[in-house]
């Protein structure tokens, strides 16, 4: 008899992470474990980035291909640690925990907020520099589910 708990078919979800798929921009090198984007006029994945028209949808858990060749990513939001900026003016302190971080690009977060993507909330800020980070899928989306 298999054990369905530690069959990773099934998703034993005590953190209550939302998971979501969408289909890859074509071309684009997504792998698991990235922390993704979505764009929000074509509902299509790319890695993060420091570019609007985005919405931070977590870390790919699973990428899978279609009968038709076309690939996915199974994405589920939570808490992740990522690096932080190298620029001074726009690094994440210890005293900015609850406040909203953007992309840097695909694994780094500021708080400069011109022309970027929203990644989430600051949670905390580790000794080493790096920032844990919320990403709520459903949070403010400001998306049509």
């Amino acid at each position: 008899m298999e054990r369905p708990l530690k069959n990773e078919q099934f998703l034993l979800n005590l953190l209550g992470q939302k998971v979501c798929i969408f289909p890859i921009v074509k071309g684009e090198a997504v792998e698991k474990g990235d922390l993704v984007v979505v764009n929000t006029r074509t509902l299509q994945v790319c890695k993060a980035k420091k570019e609007a028209g985005y919405y931070a949808i977590g870390c790919v858990a699973r990428i899978v291909t279609d009968e038709h060749g076309v690939k996915s990513a199974i994405c589920k939001d939570g808490v992740y640690v990522i690096n932080n900026t190298e620029l001074p003016e726009h690094k994440i302190l210890s005293n900015d925990i609850g406040r909203v971080c953007y992309f840097n690009g695909s694994n780094s977060v500021t708080l400069d907020n011109i022309n970027t993507t929203k990644a989430g909330e600051i949670l905390n800020v580790c000794e080493d520099g790096r920032v844990l980070v919320k990403i709520s899928l459903g949070e403010g989306s400001g998306l049509e589910w």
